[in-house]
């Protein structure tokens, strides 16, 4: 079934890379069993992020998600889609938002459009952060260092949000309108997050390859622009 198949990788072209894992499900989700009370870890396996709370026992590989990577098939665009297609084998198999949401039990659905206001005007900011622009560090910060019990269990929502299933960078800044979002706990437990996570994930896997060929490409260039600069202070 997989002859007539081309991939947007060649298999002669193929190259060896170290996948990165964005979440930090083993660190974050330690500090949240240690900083919540009984009550408030019960509160938490009732949310929509309860069921994951034994994530960090998945053992990640990123060999194998390099491996489906390099097998993506081509011809398709990342925009206005429900799945990659991926060579296993001989067969053709799909990577579909019906799929991840079996695998993930996160809600999906339409994202809606949550408003944060004026920087000021958002509670937990002004209880908890002293700069506008708010890290994922200063993020963990907060929560380690919240006394109030209200805010310790939405920031724990925010966090987990973050750090655990969306994954993020712990110096870039999270998304401020999350931080309204769960001052409504049942809108928070509505909010798609599977749809977010799905779209963020699809994102990942389709521009990999892309994303290496422009870095081999500057590497390439600079060593060009080395080499010449050599050339020439070695001709004076």
């Amino acid at each position: 079934m997989g002859s007539n198949v081309e991939l947007v990788w060649p298999e002669s072209e193929a190259y060896c890379s170290q996948v990165n894992n964005c979440s930090h499900a083993n660190s974050s989700l330690a500090a949240i069993r240690a900083k919540l009370s009984v009550e408030q870890l019960e509160q938490f396996k009732t949310s929509c992020f309860g069921h994951l709370l034994n994530i960090d026992k998945i053992q990640f590989s990123g060999q194998i998600v390099h491996g489906v990577v390099l097998r993506r098939v081509a011809g398709q665009g990342v925009k206005d889609l429900d799945g990659l297609s991926f060579l296993i084998g001989c067969d053709v198999a799909q990577f579909t938002r019906q799929d991840f949401c079996l695998i993930t039990g996160l809600r999906f659905g339409e994202v809606p459009e949550v408003s944060s206001g004026e920087s000021d005007e958002i509670r937990l900011q002004k209880r908890s952060f002293i700069d506008e622009g708010i890290t994922c560090n200063a993020l963990e910060e907060a929560f380690l260092r919240c006394t109030e019990e209200d805010d310790i269990y939405k920031l724990a929502l925010v966090y987990f949000a973050k750090l655990v299933v969306l994954g993020r960078d712990k110096h870039l800044n999270i998304n401020l309108n999350y931080l309204t979002l769960v001052e409504d706990l049942d809108a928070f437990n509505r909010y798609p997050w599977g749809s977010v996570y799905f779209d963020k994930t699809q994102d990942s896997l389709f521009s990999a390859p892309t994303n290496y060929v422009k870095n081999f490409e500057n590497e390439e260039g600079r060593g060009k622009r080395e080499e010449g600069r050599g050339k020439r202070e070695g001709e004076k």
